[in-house]
C-alpha cells in the first residue's frame, strides 16, 4: 500500500509511494489467462503494450486493411473543433496520468527549509501551512539513545504475535483500510485514486525529512536488534509508515464521515497506530520515529485539505478527485 510505498506497490521501503496496487492499473486483463496463453497474447494487455504480441499486432493490421478496403480519402470524420472541458479531460485520462496531475498540484508552492542541522520545516506560503520537525533526542544524547534502543529490544518480544501483520504490511496496506471501510474497487475507484495521491505526497515529504536528519537505524546501533525485515535504504526518522497511515486515517475518516457509524474514526486511528508500532517491533524504528511520523502525516492531511477542499484552484484536479470520491457509495 511491485516497486518499493518501492513501486507504490511496496510500503516497507517507505519511498516512491504513489501507485494504486492492482486496483486501477490500465490495461490489466483480470482473468484472461497466463502470459503464455492465447488470451494473454490477444487480450487488452497485449493491445496496451504491457505484453509484446506480434500475433495481435499483425492480426489487427490485416483486419484493418480488410475493413477499410474501398474507403476513399479520410472517410466520414468527427470534425468538431470544440476543446474538451477540464472535467471532460479528467474523465478521459487514465488514473496514472491523473496521478501525475495531482502530484504536480500538491508539490507546487511547497518549500523545504533545511537551513538548520537539527530542525527542518516543510511549508507552503501560498496555502498558509507549515510543519516543523526537530532532530530526535536519541540522536543527540547517549542516555536518550540507550532508552530508545531498550524500548526497541523490549518490543521485540511481540514479534511472535505480530509477525503476520509485519510481513503483510511490507505491501501498501490497502487491504487493512479496505477491511475497515468495506472498500470495493468497483464502488470506490476514486477513493483508491485519492489514497494513491495522498501516499505519493507523504512519500515525497517524508523522504525530505529523512535525508535532512540522516538518522541511523536501530540495527546500525546494536547487534542485538536483529530486525526481521531488511533495513530500508534510508534514514530512520521520521517513520514513513506512521506518516502515511495517519495521513490516510484522517483523509478516509473525513471522506466517509458518519456513513459507516460512529466508530470509524477511532478504528482508523487505532489501525494507523498499530501499523506504526509494528515497525518498532520488527526492529526497524525507534518509538520517536513513529510519534513524529504520525504528527507529520496528520499535518500533511491539513495541507491536502487546503489544496483539495478549502482553497482549490480553478479546474483543480484535486478538487475534481475529492468530489468524485466523496460522491461514491458508502453504505
Amino acid at each position: 500500500m511491485g516497486k518499493p510505498f518501492d513501486r507504490f506497490g511496496k510500503f516497507g521501503n517507505e519511498g516512491s509511494e504513489g501507485s494504486e496496487g492492482s486496483e486501477g492499473s490500465e490495461g490489466s486483463e483480470g482473468s484472461e489467462g497466463s502470459s503464455g496463453s492465447v488470451f494473454a497474447v490477444a487480450g487488452i494487455a497485449a493491445y496496451s503494450g504491457t505484453l509484446t504480441s506480434p500475433l495481435l499486432a499483425n492480426a489487427l493490421w490485416s483486419t484493418q486493411a480488410e475493413l477499410t478496403r474501398g474507403t476513399t480519402g479520410i472517410g466520414a470524420i468527427y470534425n468538431s473543433l470544440t476543446p474538451l472541458q477540464a472535467k471532460e479531460g479528467m474523465e478521459r485520462w487514465s488514473s496514472a496520468v491523473r496521478n501525475e496531475l495531482y502530484t504536480f498540484e500538491l508539490v507546487s508552492g511547497l518549500e523545504f527549509d533545511a537551513s538548520q542541522a537539527d530542525v527542518a520545516t516543510l511549508k507552503s506560503a501560498t496555502a498558509g501551512w507549515s510543519q516543523k520537525l526537530e532532530r530526535p533526542l536519541y540522536d543527540q544524547y547517549n542516555k536518550d539513545l540507550e532508552d530508545a534502543l531498550g524500548y526497541v529490544l523490549n518490543q521485540g518480544a511481540l514479534r511472535a504475535d505480530r509477525m503476520n501483520e509485519i510481513l503483510a504490511q511490507v505491501a501498501v496496506p490497502y487491504a487493512f483500510f479496505a477491511m475497515l471501510l468495506n472498500l470495493q474497487p468497483g464502488r470506490h475507484r476514486y477513493t483508491y485514486e485519492l489514497m494513491a495521491a495522498a501516499l505519493k505526497l507523504s512519500g515525497l515529504a517524508v523522504m525530505q525529512f529523512k535525508h535532512h536528519f540522516r538518522v541511523r537505524r536501530p540495527a546500525d546501533r546494536s547487534a542485538l536488534v536483529q530486525p526481521v525485515l531488511l533495513t530500508p535504504g534510508h534514514g530512520s526518522f521520521p517513520a514513513g509508515h506512521a506518516c502515511q497511515c495517519h495521513f490516510l486515517s484522517s483523509l478516509l475518516g473525513e471522506l466517509a464521515g458518519t456513513n459507516l457509524g460512529g466508530d470509524l474514526g477511532k478504528q482508523l486511528e487505532a489501525l494507523a497506530n498499530r501499523i506504526g508500532d509494528n515497525r518498532v517491533i520488527a526492529g526497524l524504528h525507534y518509538k520517536p520515529d513513529i510519534d513524529e511520523g504520525a504528527k507529520l502525516g496528520t499535518a500533511l492531511w491539513d495541507y491536502f485539505k487546503l489544496k483539495a477542499i478549502t482553497n482549490p484552484g480553478t479546474d483543480s484536479p484535486l478538487q475534481w478527485l475529492w468530489n468524485k470520491a466523496k460522491g461514491e457509495q458508502w453504505t
